[in-house]
């Protein structure tokens, strides 16, 4: 019942606002609605669920239709010049949002609300509005004869995992689309961001032997072990970065950083610690390999996994425990960086489109280092600011949302014969 739903820019930003799309109970009911809007403009939707009930992907494609006409001027940009056959943009983006948890905000999250030429509300900025524009204006790139695709993806967990992006990838492919450009919508103020660190975390686990402490030679000690890692991790792997780079200026933090940043073990301060546990994590400037650094921090691990193996006691507290020793690492999220430059292509098509010019480069982590790593270039421009992310009161400014309006049109007027 198309009459129903709604249709301009900031009614569906706010009916996306007012769903509860946190992680834990993930993205389906703004799947449901984007579904809706996109299917009532007569677009060709894809959608894909998983096996969890909680989360999808969907995938809109508007097709090239033109009969042929060949793309000119902006619409040029969005063919690849080494592989033609990679044509078109992907509008990226996520419609899970982080909790709302332990935050004091002066009006309800769920409950859009304006005020001081700002609209309030738990995913204004971090990104509901972006793919709500663009969902609005379906009908439109519904209606135009297009030289190139347009294809509008959302996903879900890029607040957790990005698995959402990487199992959108498998789609894409899948279903044979192959855009030159994705443009990812995270908060930019609308500036056509090229770059950004990966961000990787991982999890170390050491098992030893709890013991009382009067007895410590038939215990073994994990958080000594651990506390040996945590070490290693900072000198030789952070305090590396900073010390001997590579180092860009370009970003706020011109080297790579990270550090064990929680840590859990023992038993009781008279207690032989049987476990430990450390996460860490790091991020990286893109032309870093993370698995090449995740290969460092492995060596390590493994260099202690056999120290504390041969270092049982011959008669242990708990001979079951003692067949346990030992330590292991988890890769839980790499997540890659994106390495693009503002004279790329993704970057010069966004500024052809009223993006703004950047050399920045950002700190944080998005999915558009996945679709630059699938074969895109790939460029984060969006409306927002980062800064009101993830906080109390987040908001985006009823000017951003216009200066992203007027984005799409371009696009649209770009890509149209």
């Amino acid at each position: 019942m198309s009459e129903n739903l709604p249709t301009t820019p900031r009614e569906l930003i706010e009916a996306l606002v007012a769903l509860d799309t946190t992680s834990a109970r993930g993205n389906a009911p703004a799947i449901d609605l984007l579904e809706r809007v996109f299917e009532a403009a007569g677009a060709t939707t894809h959608r894909f669920d998983e096996a969890d009930g909680k989360n999808a992907n969907l995938v809109v494609v508007f097709e090239a239709d033109a009969d042929g006409a060949e793309p000119e001027g902006t619409a040029a940009m969005l063919v690849d010049a080494e592989d033609p056959e990679r044509r078109g943009v992907l509008v990226a983006g996520h419609v899970d949002c982080v909790p709302v948890t332990g935050q004091s905000w002066t009006t309800d999250p769920f409950e859009p609300t304006e005020r001081d030429g700002r609209l309030y509300g738990r995913g204004t900025a971090d990104m509901k509005s972006y793919l709500a524009i663009a969902a609005a204006l379906a009908p439109a790139f519904r209606a135009a004869r297009r030289t190139v695709p347009v294809y509008v993806a959302a996903t879900w967990e890029e607040e957790t995992t990005c698995d959402g992006a990487r199992r959108l990838v498998e789609q894409l492919d899948g279903l044979g689309i192959r855009p030159a450009v994705a443009f990812v919508g995270e908060p930019t103020s609308m500036r056509a961001v090229p770059a950004h660190k990966s961000m990787n975390s991982l999890r170390a686990e050491f098992r030893g032997i709890a013991a009382h402490s009067s007895l410590l030679p038939r215990g073994l000690n994990a958080i000594r072990y651990a506390a040996e890692f945590i070490d290693f991790f900072h000198r030789e792997v952070i305090d590396d970065f900073r010390e001997n780079g590579p180092h860009d200026d370009a970003y706020p933090v011109a080297w790579s950083t990270g550090g064990v940043n929680l840590i859990s073990g023992g038993n009781a301060v008279n207690t032989v610690p049987a476990h430990a546990e450390v996460h860490l994590e790091f991020r990286a400037l893109p032309e870093i390999d993370p698995e090449t650094v995740v290969a460092r921090i492995r060596a390590k691990v493994e260099e202690i996994d056999a120290a504390m193996k041969a270092a049982v006691p011959d008669d242990p507290a708990d001979p079951a425990a003692a067949r346990e020793v030992g330590a292991t690492l988890d890769p839980l999220n790499l997540l890659y960086g994106l390495d693009g430059s503002p004279d790329g292509p993704a970057a010069t098509a966004a500024v052809a489109l009223g993006a703004e010019r950047t050399e920045g480069k950002v700190t944080y982590g998005t999915e558009a280092g996945i679709y630059e790593k699938a074969g895109m270039a790939a460029v984060v421009v969006g409306p927002g600011d980062i800064a009101q992310a993830h906080g109390a009161d987040e908001y985006i400014e009823l000017a951003q949302i216009e200066a992203c309006e007027a984005f799409f049109r371009a696009l649209l007027e770009a890509v149209s014969a």
